[in-house]
């Protein structure tokens, strides 16, 4: 059985008031009825110790006898008033005559006050009829056990209306969210009132279901251009197998077709491994084997790497040329592999795009020094820059742009494995064009302190 926020609210709200309401109702009931006979209780003493005052001096007993029925006239705190006055155990007056049997018949609406003397030689007694007093305490009694009820089922109407149209919205939302599935997410959830906590969730709900139609529209756009880019190779591969084993072929040809089959294979070797880097760089939620990494050692050993004099493998290296300038120590913490990848991909990129030529030339320039409270590496190259069309999707997946520069290899995911490196040292890299031609990577990472000597 389900139970909705609004019936969970209802209880508690009622689990709360229901306690509260009998409390304040009993509370009320001994505070106004005992008040009521607590005055009658203090009135009825004055006037017996007024009483005995008068009757200890010499006072005229006609006018104490006239003071007894004044007393026994007044009806302010009840209609039947009976006095008694009593000394060393005899009556000495009583008002009115059966005042003294009334008192003692233990009426239990009669209040009885005794008052002695300080010698103790003269008892005032003195009884009012308390029926008005106690009639109005057994009629507020009534009120509230007809009163409390009522006023709670009101309230629990009210608080369940209330409720309801506070939490309408949800309902709408959860009945649109249902509609919502992978082939249409462009549903949203129409927000009433944005300012208050249900349309704030509202809000931040569609915020979050434009950032997964966002993630599956680039999940679906990965996906196919991953498919595209495996089914070249694919593509390659299997046309050379086939035109290889169509008809006998010297040894000399199977070599020529193995090689174009290895390349293909080594393609999609590639292709497979930039896939599963970058699959780990998005869903990794921290850096695995954080150490003090020298960006400045790391550049000069990815300098000798590079440098060729075009001589070797002329035909498919280019001839690189590479300057490095950097800072004797630019220490930053991360993974020394993900960190030399990044380096590397800028690099490679910078190399596949350089200027034409027989063989292509690629000259570069790495650079690093720490500004305030972060290193600074750059990689800088020569070639023919990036066509203005492409500058928005330069870290694209599986972009190439073309824009005047040499003909695009690799898998297009090199820059977008070293843009997610930047982001998982909590780093970034920023794109710009040289003057006179080229382009500037500039990575910035967070500084660390030079690690200290063993």
């Amino acid at each position: 059985m389900r139970r909705s926020i609004r019936a969970r609210l209802l209880f508690w709200m009622l689990a709360f008031l229901v306690p509260l309401a009998i409390a304040a109702g009993w509370l009320l009931i001994q505070m106004f009825g005992n008040r009521l006979l607590h005055d009658i209780d203090v009135a009825l003493q004055e006037e017996a110790e007024t009483i005995a005052e008068l009757l200890g001096t010499s006072a005229d007993p006609a006018a104490i006898t006239g003071l007894l029925n004044r007393i026994a006239g007044e009806e302010e705190h009840g209609p039947h008033k009976y006095i008694t006055v009593t000394r060393a155990g005899e009556v000495l007056a009583e008002v009115p005559r059966d005042a003294l049997a009334m008192i003692g018949s233990g009426d239990p609406q009669l209040r009885t006050v005794r008052y002695e003397s300080r010698d103790g030689s003269i008892a005032v007694s003195i009884a009012v009829s308390a029926a008005a007093a106690l009639h109005a305490k057994q009629r507020l009694t009534s009120l509230l056990l007809i009163g409390i009820p009522l006023i709670l089922a009101l309230c629990g109407a009210g608080l369940w209306l209330v409720t309801g149209h506070a939490l309408r919205p949800l309902e709408d939302a959860s009945r649109r969210i249902e509609a919502i599935a992978a082939d249409n997410l462009s549903v949203r959830v129409p927000v009433a009132h944005p300012d208050d906590e249900v349309g704030r969730m509202v809000t931040v709900l569609n915020r979050m279901l434009d950032r997964l139609q966002g993630a599956v529209g680039e999940l679906r756009r990965f996906t196919a251009d991953a498919a595209h880019e495996l089914r070249t190779p694919l593509t390659v591969l299997r046309t050379g197998l086939d035109v290889a084993q169509s008809r006998p072929r010297s040894a000399a040809e199977y070599r020529a077709a193995l090689g174009e089959a290895l390349a293909a294979t080594e393609r999609m070797c590639r292709l497979a491994d930039d896939l599963l880097t970058l699959a780990r760089l998005e869903a990794a939620g921290e850096l695995r084997a954080s150490t003090p990494v020298d960006l400045s050692e790391m550049l000069h050993e990815l300098a000798a790497a590079w440098r060729t004099d075009g001589s070797e493998d002329a035909t498919v290296r280019a001839a690189v040329a590479v300057q490095v300038t950097t800072e004797p120590a630019a220490w930053v913490i991360g993974n020394a592999g993900d960190l030399y990848r990044l380096f590397n991909n800028l690099i490679e990129n910078a190399v596949h795009y350089g200027v034409s030529g027989t063989p292509p030339r690629a000259d570069l320039m790495l650079s690093a020094r720490r500004l305030a409270d972060c290193i600074e590496a750059e990689v800088v190259d020569s070639g023919p820059g990036i066509a203005p069309e492409d500058w928005p999707r330069v870290f694209d997946r599986f972009h190439r742009g073309n824009g005047g520069r040499a003909a695009p290899s690799g898998t297009g995911l090199g820059l977008s494995i070293a843009q997610e490196i930047a982001r998982a040292h909590r780093g970034e890299i920023r794109a710009t064009s040289r003057d006179g031609g080229g382009c500037i990577f500039k990575v910035t990472l967070p500084a660390a302190p030079a690690p200290l000597a063993a």
